[in-house]
């Protein structure tokens, strides 16, 4: 059996909660949720990073046999281009 419109918005009225914000101790912050958005004001790290290893081809390659053609190591600057 449906309810009518009126009395699921009297359900939601009735259960719902207003937030407050505060201003608290950050070692006191475990358990909250932040009332704006927080951003660094560096770029951490201070280069291009990978998080994990991997590999690059060409979605059209992936069912050809491949080679391996360069290994880029941690912190390696240099910009590759995967390409035929």
């Amino acid at each position: 059996m449906m309810i009518s419109h009126s009395e699921a918005l009297d359900i939601v009225l009735s259960t719902s909660f207003r937030t407050y914000t505060e201003e608290i101790e950050i070692d006191k912050s475990i358990g909250r949720i932040l009332a704006h958005d927080v951003f660094s004001d560096i770029n951490m790290p201070p280069f291009d990073k990978c998080m994990v290893d991997g590999y690059a081809c060409l979605k059209s390659d992936i069912d050809n046999e491949m080679i391996i053609d360069s290994i880029v190591g941690a912190g390696d600057g240099t910009k590759y281009i995967v390409d035929k």
